[in-house]
């Protein structure tokens, strides 16, 4: 349980840092452009990136949370145990997708090693620059020392670990699914949503529907 909820908390700080960086440096910049006539030759390529990680991070968030918008209307019109079903089905095709972008991703990131390709302007942080051996610094981190730039599989590695979490929520769905405790996936309902936004129980409201069809 105390795993569990490091877990999410830890998920939740995570997306709440990259959220607030990107604030932060699109605002900074934007004053620094057109308050004082210069700016950060870094911000815009990291501003890129870290929108990329949450991105990236956030879809596995919003399958667990349940925030993700699916097209249900056929869904809706079949029995608990068809729903279930369909379900399977679409969790099975969705890890088929995690599946291949992981492989794309691994040959990409394993290539961008390789060849030893780095950030164009993003510099590498100077406290991972202090925690690294020298002689670890380019033959395992591929960080050059004379123009020590942020290396791209680094930049690029949220990518892999992205959905990489992905593939994990789908597994959690899966299984609740095989296992009953789920009849469908938990998609957002924007007419739910909206409705209790305006203080609209959305079961009254089908109650009343019924209940002016009977008559």
């Amino acid at each position: 349980m105390m795993v569990a909820k490091f877990g999410r908390q830890l998920e939740e700080g995570v997306l709440s840092f990259l959220l607030v960086t990107m604030t932060l440096l699109v605002f900074v910049e934007v004053v620094l452009r057109f308050g004082f006539n210069t700016g950060i030759h870094w911000a815009q390529e990291v501003t890129l990136h870290a929108s990329a990680w949450f991105v990236l991070f956030g879809i596995s968030y919003g399958v667990k949370v349940g925030a993700h918008i699916g097209v249900d209307a056929v869904v809706r019109l079949l029995n608990p145990e068809m729903k279930r079903l369909f379900s399977i089905a679409s969790v099975l095709l969705c890890l088929l997708y995690c599946g291949l972008i992981m492989f794309g991703a691994w040959v990409y990131l394993a290539k961008v090693y390789s060849i030893g390709l780095a950030m164009e302007d993003t510099p590498t942080p100077s406290i991972f620059m202090a925690l690294i051996p020298e002689d670890m610094m380019w033959d395992v981190f591929k960080i050059d020392e004379e123009e020590p730039l942020l290396p791209m599989w680094i930049a690029h590695g949220p990518l892999l670990i992205g959905f990489m979490l992905l593939t994990l929520r789908f597994l959690e769905v899966l299984k609740k699914l095989l296992t009953g405790e789920w009849n469908e996936m938990h998609m957002a309902d924007e007419g739910k949503d909206a409705l209790k936004e305006q203080g609209i129980d959305s079961n009254s409201v089908k109650l009343n529907d019924d209940v002016e069809a009977n008559k």
